[in-house]
């Protein structure tokens, strides 16, 4: 519902606009960012790097958890046998741990954490390319608006009005 009323909008607004701009003629296109991204092989190589940096973070949680299970096994094995004192001293470094796994943990995939970051740092370059290709086949044959077919919602268009391909061309040009 609230994509249906989102189209509406945008679809108000360019009938406005193009009333307004009069004789002249409205040139729109769009473009499939998802298309460019994977024709590009320096987003490939981020979106590597980055896979290969959360399965070391994940082998490390991994081990984390690893080892607190087996501190609440012979916690909970050994617990009639120890004294008062070593049991909640054993409880309270097991709970140090747990916290730190927890620290841990939304560190790095929390909002802002380590994996966001390091996402934004690898793709900055590539989609500040990514973009300036777009603005130079727009600003080359004169659109007025270019949508992105993968986030706009686009219900349906003519493929003739799709420069993904003019885009990626140009990207390779560098």
């Amino acid at each position: 519902m609230r994509n249906t009323q989102i189209v509406a909008v945008a679809a108000g607004l360019l009938l406005g606009l193009a009333a307004a701009a009069g004789a002249k003629e409205l040139k729109l296109a769009y473009v499939d960012s998802d298309r460019i991204l994977e024709a590009n092989d320096d987003y490939k190589q981020a979106r590597q790097k980055l896979q290969d940096e959360e399965r070391q973070y994940v082998a490390r949680a991994t081990h984390q958890e690893e080892v607190l299970s087996t501190m609440a096994d012979e916690l909970k094995a050994q617990s009639l046998m120890l004294s008062p004192e070593a049991r909640r001293e054993r409880e309270q470094r097991y709970d140090s741990l747990r916290t730190e796994l927890d620290r841990f943990r939304r560190d790095t995939w929390g909002d802002g954490g380590r994996l966001y970051t390091r996402n934004l740092e690898l793709s900055r370059p590539v989609l500040d390319k990514i973009n300036a290709a777009i603005q130079k086949v727009s600003q080359d044959d004169g659109y007025d608006f270019v949508f992105d077919a993968s986030s706009a919602n686009i219900v349906y268009t003519l493929p003739q009005y799709d420069i993904t391909d003019r885009v990626i061309d140009e990207m390779k040009k560098e």
